[in-house]
């Protein structure tokens, strides 16, 4: 069991690991008042960093209307899994880079 969950830590931190991804997660964790917000920002970042990987597709031909209308239909086109392993990828990097900023938080 510890074998397995290191592998889905692993992926799920992989499936953050880009640029986009980080800057996204970073975001979200500064952005972060009380940790007790850390699956509605987990969601919203899935959901941004989505969006963004759509945009890119696209070459940011398309509208910001149609690439939104379209947003879900990619998510839902998804497997399950994948979109589990983001969204716990996006929960582990958030909640690195909120314990470092709770760390260096000056009250």
């Amino acid at each position: 069991m510890p074998e397995t969950l290191v592998t889905v830590l692993t992926q799920s931190f992989n499936a953050v690991n880009s640029t986009i991804g980080l800057l996204i997660a970073v975001f979200a964790a500064i952005t972060m008042r009380r940790y007790g917000n850390i699956i509605y920002f987990s969601a919203l970042a899935l959901i941004v960093d989505q969006f963004v990987a759509i945009a890119f597709k696209r070459q940011w031909d398309a509208s910001v209307e149609n690439v939104s209308s379209q947003i879900w239909d990619e998510i839902l086109a998804l497997d399950a899994s994948v979109l589990v392993i983001r969204f716990i990828g996006f929960m582990l990097v958030i909640t690195i880079v909120f314990t470092i900023k709770r760390l260096f938080r000056r009250d």
